[in-house]
């Protein structure tokens, strides 16, 4: 059955240029979902002092500053600086999963797997556009922070190689020519994405990711043997 065709350019103008668009709408319910409470505000708080500062320079006094609370109430919902930005990328990374699965639930039943993969990767793209100090946090400063660190934004990035296999599983099912493929092709998709991902922010900024939205699309398809849609 045809993909309906989604035109990942079209939807990043929309959502990038009009605040009051259905994406950022839809992303500004899930963020306070997750992070519109007293400790989600301090989460909120870490993140953007480690946008300017970097994770080197994070202090639970300069936190709760920027929350606006004192020392003590910072205390009370993390024991240090540490525990409360292993939470951001925590919270970043649950953010992302979510929008990604509610853009997936807008798409017709008999949307295929083209169209989810452009989903996917579309919903991803403006999430870091629209949230450049949580991607720069969870893609980059994560690697600073320790093991734990580490390990969630690994595991958030595997959330997509899971997605990629689900879905190709789906394919298979409807076409049985195309090929089984080992776990490493799904997995490569989003570690390459998410590197590449990685050196914009750092090298132009998070609002040249949407630009590269397509190339990842048609990186995915190629990885996994599939054409790429006109």
């Amino acid at each position: 059955m045809r993909d309906q065709q989604i035109r990942p350019a079209d939807v990043q103008r929309t959502a990038l240029d009009d605040p009051h668009s259905a994406f950022q709408e839809r992303h500004r319910a899930a963020r306070a979902a997750v992070l519109d409470t007293p400790r989600g505000r301090l989460i909120d708080a870490l993140v953007e002092c480690s946008d300017i500062d970097g994770y080197a320079g994070l202090t639970a006094a300069g936190v709760a500053q920027r929350a606006g609370v004192t020392l003590e109430s910072f205390h009370e919902y993390f024991p240090d600086v540490e525990r409360c930005f292993v939470e951001a990328v925590r919270a970043g990374a649950d953010v992302v999963a979510a929008r990604i699965a509610e853009e997936l639930a807008l798409l017709p039943p008999e949307a295929g797997f083209h169209a989810r993969v452009e989903s996917i990767v579309t919903t991803f793209c403006l999430q870091v556009a629209i949230e450049p100090a949580f991607a720069k946090l969870v893609l980059a400063e994560s690697f600073r922070a320790g093991p734990e660190a580490v390990h969630l934004r690994d595991m958030a990035v595997d959330r997509f190689a899971e997605l990629y296999r689900y879905f190709y599983a789906e394919a298979r099912a409807s076409d049985p020519t195309l090929p089984a493929l080992p776990d490493e092709m799904f997995m490569l998709i989003p570690d390459a994405v998410g590197e590449r991902t990685r050196r914009v922010i750092l090298a132009e900024g998070a609002h040249r990711v949407p630009e590269l939205a397509t190339d990842f699309i048609d990186f995915a398809n190629t990885v996994l043997g599939l054409p790429n849609r006109p």
